[in-house]
């Protein structure tokens, strides 16, 4: 994190491989019921989940950042938790 909010400095750059989600990704695939983006970012926050490196999510050749990656077991596993929890 830096003062203008996240830095990718030091996170390798990925290809697409299913074990590893983004959080846009994440909100689509968990569920039901489905979460929001914000959820997601919630659950990364809360379990303290550090992203394994960052991918590129535009189309060559336009501007734009890359997006943390996050290995998509500790996705899972987080949102189990708090299913688990919810229903108690």
């Amino acid at each position: 994190m830096n003062s203008r909010g996240w830095t990718s400095r030091g996170l390798k750059t990925v290809g697409d491989d299913p074990k590893l989600w983004t959080v846009a990704q994440a909100a689509c695939l968990l569920g039901p019921p489905n979460l929001s983006v914000r959820e997601v970012r919630n659950l990364v926050h809360i379990f303290n989940i550090e992203p394994v490196g960052k991918r590129r999510v535009t189309a060559e050749g336009q501007s734009g950042r890359h997006a943390r990656v996050y290995e998509a077991g500790e996705f899972i596993r987080a949102y189990d938790a708090i299913q688990r929890t919810a229903d108690l």
